[in-house]
């Protein structure tokens, strides 16, 4: 693990660059020590994070930039993804385990993010937009 290292990428919102900020993820991840699985699902989770970001937050404005910074901690990688929509909160996401839920096509990303980190902070800046941080331990090492 390499603590202290810190990316930040700022993207406008067009889902095509998707890509770009899970590749980095990823490899963020496998830089700090995380095996190919890991770093697979940290990528993922912040992959569902730039999404909501971009779609719900900004509602895919592009002119609205969506900041995503990855740091390498003394004991974790934090990922921070921040919009500059309105604002939500996520205890009033419909649960995509329950009832009609079930059947929508949509309304996982929450849930996804959940399982694949270990801390997942929401806070709504002064200036505006939503700020989630998502927080993955290193994995510990052997004896």
């Amino acid at each position: 693990m390499a603590a202290g290292i810190s990316l930040k990428l700022v993207i406008p919102s067009e889902v095509k660059l998707v890509d770009v900020v899970h590749s980095a993820s990823e490899k963020m991840a496998e830089v700090a020590g995380f095996d190919e699985d890991e770093a697979l699902n940290i990528g993922l989770a912040v992959r569902e994070a730039v999404i909501n970001a971009m779609l719900h937050g900004n509602k895919q404005d592009p002119s609205l930039d969506v900041e995503v910074t990855l740091s390498l901690l003394s004991d974790a990688l934090e990922a921070t993804v921040r919009d500059r929509g309105g604002g939500f909160d996520p205890n009033q996401t419909p649960d995509p385990t329950q009832g009609n839920n079930l059947l929508r096509t949509s309304g996982r990303g929450l849930l996804l993010i959940r399982a694949f980190v270990d801390e997942v902070d929401f806070d709504l800046p002064a200036d505006g937009g939503t700020r989630i941080t998502m927080t993955k331990s290193y994995p510990s090492v052997g004896p």
